[in-house]
């Protein structure tokens, strides 16, 4: 498809929107949404470790613009840059994803589904609606806080008399 129409150039991420999502993409999109963190950041260590040179400065570029971060990063430093490319993929869900040039964005999804770390995280892939998660919740209580109702002790009942805690240990729940 031609970048040019009617003499004026198109943007490249319009079309994106136009197409249909590469299926190496889709899968991708599932593990930065269902995998654990850890995994994920060894996976993108491991691909972006095996990215051309310049697939790592463009990736770096887009982390740097979309995100914000990684101004002190160098290409060579595969394992921050993972950390960068799935911290803000779980905070900002498609924000770097969409941001990222297509062929760079494939060549990262491939090489990370190709990799050990990611190795049968596919699991419920079948399933997955493709539907993007709300962007995390940051806040204070966001992890669940402390619910002091489910952690309280309660003491078993004697069967023999019939009295809380009369048989001694910490009772359980």
């Amino acid at each position: 498809m031609s970048r040019f129409t009617f003499g004026k150039q198109r943007d490249p991420q319009v079309d994106r929107a136009d197409a249909p999502e590469d299926p190496v993409v889709r899968q991708y999109r599932y593990l930065l949404r269902t995998a654990p963190v850890d995994a994920l950041e060894s996976a993108h260590a491991e691909a972006i470790a095996l990215l051309s040179e310049a697939h790592r400065e463009s990736l770096l570029e887009t982390v740097r613009s979309s995100l914000l971060v990684g101004d002190h990063l160098t290409t060579s430093a595969h394992a921050k840059i993972g950390h960068l490319v799935t911290d803000g993929e779980r905070r900002a869900p498609g924000q770097l994803l969409t941001a990222l040039p297509r062929e760079v964005l494939q060549d990262l999804a491939a090489r990370v589904l190709e990799s050990e770390a990611s190795f049968g995280l596919l699991g419920g892939y079948a399933g997955w609606d493709g539907a993007e998660p709300k962007p995390a919740d940051n806040s204070e209580w966001a992890d669940g806080g402390f619910n002091p109702k489910v952690s309280q002790r309660k003491p078993r009942d004697d069967p023999r008399t019939g009295q809380a805690g009369a048989h001694g240990g910490y009772g359980g729940v």
